[in-house]
């Protein structure tokens, strides 16, 4: 590295002096936590970030390890180590935080490249190679999501150093909190032998129990932390007054109600000409609501109807939840069945089961349950997609054979009972493929406890009760 340059209040520490001209010129904005900016230099593109300090304690580490210059010199030991990663070509301090110069690389993020990729197992492979290598040169890297790996020309890179140790030990602890942070973004979304194929590769299939147990507790900890960002202002929520909108749909719910769809002593639904509304008399279960549809929100799940917003109780009136309005766009599942079941033909029974099971099979490996999973708690959309109605009885839990085999008796008792046996049981073992559990003991259990109660369902003509 060359001799340090002062340009701006900013001290440079620079392996090419002649970008100097390049930075004397660029503005970051040093008020955001955050900065970043691109340029080009000698016909290679350069990427900038500023680290933004805070407080006594910021202000110490900038001064004893800025952070620009952690993830400098750390890029300097991968590469050394041949672990990829762009290239770094400076630092620079300044009084509000510190600046890290590099090579800019034009990729996309491994988990938006696998799940779009014809060759995941290809890709799967190649991660754990890179885990496994970091695991023999003692590298743990402390944010190891799947955001911070770049795929670039078929190479993984390592991005976001500055939290990254270079230890003379890795722990058990260490190993499993390395996996499990890398693999966790798209866990769910692995099929089993992709999941055996990985820690085949990897070569401690010891470990996977142990890493899929901190996966779980990982998982768990995202949900409650975006639980709690529901009531604040984000990225994906605006706080107005005792309204809090999704982003972008603050002029979606103007409308004065048109029509009262239902009402008893726990809700109130109303239909306005552009959304629907859902009144709560317990405000415990107008947060569980809210707080569900923003965490499938950050999950980027459309599996209930869209949001629009919140509005908190007062001491006159019920809080409630707005929505989009599904009149027009579908039926209830047990409605649907009582209308169209008995017209299809074998082969629209077969795509509709299969759509249907694999709507389940979604959910139960995105951790995701549902307390009343009765026929009128789904809705079927024109375009063959289905939905989860009452959003506050959605939980977020893993989904064991006890909890699975009650939901699944809950529906199966809850559409008609012409719906044959053959169907039936498709439809249960197609949804339950890639869990971890005993299908055929779930499917006895199923039949067994659905003949301790009657069928009950509401049909097109109204509430239907019938005897197995």
């Amino acid at each position: 590295m060359k001799k340090a340059s002062r340009i701006n209040n900013i001290k440079w520490c620079l392996d090419d002096n002649g970008l100097i001209g390049l930075l004397d010129g660029l503005l970051v904005q040093e008020e955001a936590r955050r900065g970043y900016f691109t340029c080009d230099y000698k016909g290679k593109g350069i990427f900038g970030k500023f680290f933004k300090e805070k407080g006594n304690i910021g202000l110490i580490r900038n001064r004893v390890s800025p952070r620009g210059k952690k993830e400098y010199l750390a890029g300097k030991k991968l590469l050394a180590l041949s672990i990829m990663t762009p290239q770094p070509l400076g630092y620079g301090i300044s009084d509000k935080g510190s600046y890290i110069i590099q090579e800019r690389i034009e990729g996309d993020t491994f988990v938006n490249v696998f799940l779009e990729s014809k060759d995941r197992p290809g890709l799967l492979l190649k991660l754990a190679d890179l885990l496994k290598t970091l695991k023999i040169e003692k590298v743990v890297h402390n944010d190891l999501h799947l955001n911070n790996i770049i795929v670039h020309k078929e190479s993984l890179y390592l991005i976001d150093l500055h939290k990254m140790q270079f230890k003379r030990h890795v722990s058990m602890k260490d190993e499993v909190s390395s996996l499990s942070h890398a693999i966790t973004m798209l866990y769910g979304d692995m099929t089993s032998d992709e999941k055996t194929l990985f820690f085949s590769r990897y070569g401690e299939r010891d470990i996977r129990a142990s890493v899929e147990k901190e996966i779980v507790r990982l998982w768990g900890r995202w949900i409650r932390k975006k639980k709690k960002r529901a009531f604040e202002s984000t990225s994906k929520l605006v706080v107005n007054g005792d309204c809090i909108y999704m982003t972008g749909a603050e002029d979606l719910v103007c409308s004065d109600p048109v029509q009262l769809i239902k009402k008893d002593k726990k809700i109130v639904v109303e239909r306005h000409n552009d959304h629907i509304r859902k009144y709560y008399r317990n405000r415990r279960r107008l947060r569980q609501a809210w707080e569900n549809h923003v965490a499938l929100k950050y999950l980027d799940l459309y599996v209930t109807p869209e949001p629009y917003c919140t509005k908190s109780p007062s001491l006159f009136s019920w809080g409630y939840v707005a929505m989009e309005d599904l009149t027009v766009s579908g039926i209830e599942f047990d409605r649907y069945l009582d209308k169209a079941y008995d017209h299809m033909s074998k082969g629209e029974k077969t795509m509709f089961i299969e759509g249907f099971s694999r709507f389940l099979a979604l959910l139960f490996k995105k951790k995701i349950a549902h307390r009343d999973l009765k026929g009128c708690n789904i809705f079927v959309l024109n375009d063959g997609r289905f939905l989860l109605l009452d959003v506050e009885d959605i939980i977020f839990t893993v989904m064991d054979e006890e909890r699975l085999t009650k939901m699944l008796v809950q529906l199966n008792t809850t559409i008609p009972k012409r719906i044959s046996m053959n169907d039936r049981m498709r439809l249960y073992m197609g949804a339950t493929k890639e869990i971890n559990v005993d299908r055929k003991q779930v499917f006895k259990d199923i039949q067994k406890r659905s003949l301790e109660s009657d069928i009950v369902y509401e049909g097109v003509s109204g509430l239907r009760h019938e005897s197995w």
